[in-house]
């Protein structure tokens, strides 16, 4: 007998048969939530990327950033929106360029400080009630209107190469309607209904509304929050311009509220892309306004991607006075995923500098943050030693009055 040839023949099948178990088991467009809450780890800045960039934007009297702001990186531009103005500052070296337009009720003038892109990056638009976005160039120049008939205006926008998207929010007068379509005029071509009639807000069972900013939900309410109280103990949270779609390599992706897939916008139409698999955390979609038993559900709140991952963050306990707020990275190319409680520091291992803290990824794909001087200067007093180190060359000439710093990982 050729014990050899059968030793060996063996060993081709054991490896094919792992080979094969290997393949079973790992899923890349499933982001296995369930699995990451029960193997909790904490994220370093080296599971972002190996390259970590920091830009102080320049501070000229009349570009004076205010606190809390919103921060938008395109390919070759940085937008900080704060305090009903929006200004532009360049991506190379920070320097400022312009504030793009003004906060207003004159012809010209945005009753929304919040901002868009075209896919190109040619313009900003921004809203002004009751159905009409202004756009201006990267210069700050005034570049006319797209008035949108009908459904007024939407919570969020998208451009991609056919036209513009729009998402609709429970609190707008859209009727059924949860994404728009419409052409670079403002014309509606087609649209989709909400999944779920909880969508829209029964007006006549309210019993309360509040607004507020509260970073315990993320990424998710930084612009604000709408928290309405039912009559029958149900809730509902609505975050002002909380961006459902984004834009990555050519694709208008969209993830709604209570909804585990990730979908492709493409045709007018959605093609499921990923899904986040929930498990005994699932809270499914009819049950969105429910506050009884949803302690241990799982909320999705933000997702954007690039080349390498999904990030996203999710909250336990949602409706709750304990939320858990966790940030997530889905490794797109082994399907591993990484969970961390947000209170749980993100350590710069890269350059010793401040924790990171991501605030969403570029459209060139670099995760984004974004600090304030005030903080910098606390930080660097009781790290002193920090100003020898090369990699933080840029804290030697800081002071607590300068704009913030942008920090940018690829």
């Amino acid at each position: 007998m050729k014990y050899p040839a059968i030793i060996a023949l063996f060993g081709i099948v054991l490896l094919i048969s792992c080979n094969n178990q290997g393949n079973k088991t790992v899923d890349r467009s499933v982001i296995n939530i369930e699995q990451g809450l029960q193997g909790l780890t904490r994220l370093k800045t080296s599971d972002f990327g190996k390259n970590i960039r920091f830009i102080p934007l320049e501070t000229p009297d009349n570009g004076l950033i205010g606190r809390t702001p919103i921060i938008n990186v395109l390919n070759n531009y940085i937008v900080v929106e704060s305090q009903r103005t929006c200004l532009l500052f360049d991506k190379k070296e920070g320097s400022f360029i312009a504030e793009i337009g003004h906060f207003g009720q004159g012809p010209q003038e945005y009753t929304d400080a919040f901002s868009w892109t075209d896919e190109k990056e040619e313009f900003l638009y921004f809203r002004r009630a009751p159905n009409t976005l202004l756009k201006f160039d990267m210069q700050g120049n005034f570049g006319g209107q797209i008035q949108f008939t009908p459904l007024g205006l939407a919570s969020y926008y998208e451009w991609d190469d056919t036209g513009i998207i729009g998402y609709f929010d429970g609190m707008n007068m859209s009727g059924q309607n949860m994404l728009g379509f419409y052409d670079k005029d403002g014309l509606l071509k087609d649209s989709i209904p909400h999944f779920s009639p909880t969508s829209q807000i029964a007006t006549d069972q309210i019993a309360g509304i509040s607004v507020f900013r509260d970073t315990l939900y993320g990424i998710w309410s930084r612009t604000g929050v709408i928290n309405i109280d039912f009559k029958n103990d149900d809730k509902q949270l609505i975050t002002q311009n909380a961006a459902k779609m984004w834009r990555y390599n050519g694709n208008v992706r969209f993830k709604e509220d209570f909804v585990d897939t990730i979908y492709t916008v493409s045709d007018n139409k959605l093609t499921p892309y990923m899904t986040f698999q929930t498990g005994q955390y699932h809270w499914p979609i009819e049950d969105a306004l429910s506050s009884k038993n949803t302690d241990e559900r799982v909320f999705i709140a933000a997702v954007t991607e690039n080349d390498d991952h999904v990030f996203f963050q999710c909250i336990k306990g949602l409706y709750t006075d304990h939320q858990v707020l966790y940030n997530g990275l889905f490794d797109k190319k082994t399907g591993e995923i990484k969970l961390s409680d947000n209170n749980e520091e993100i350590e710069d291992d890269l350059t010793g500098f401040i924790p990171f803290k991501p605030l969403g990824v570029s459209t060139t794909g670099e995760f984004v943050s974004l600090v304030e001087s005030w903080k910098v200067m606390e930080w660097l007093e009781k790290h002193p030693e920090a100003q020898s180190n090369e990699n933080l060359s840029f804290l030697r000439g800081m002071n607590a009055e300068m704009n913030p710093v942008v920090i940018l990982i690829e």
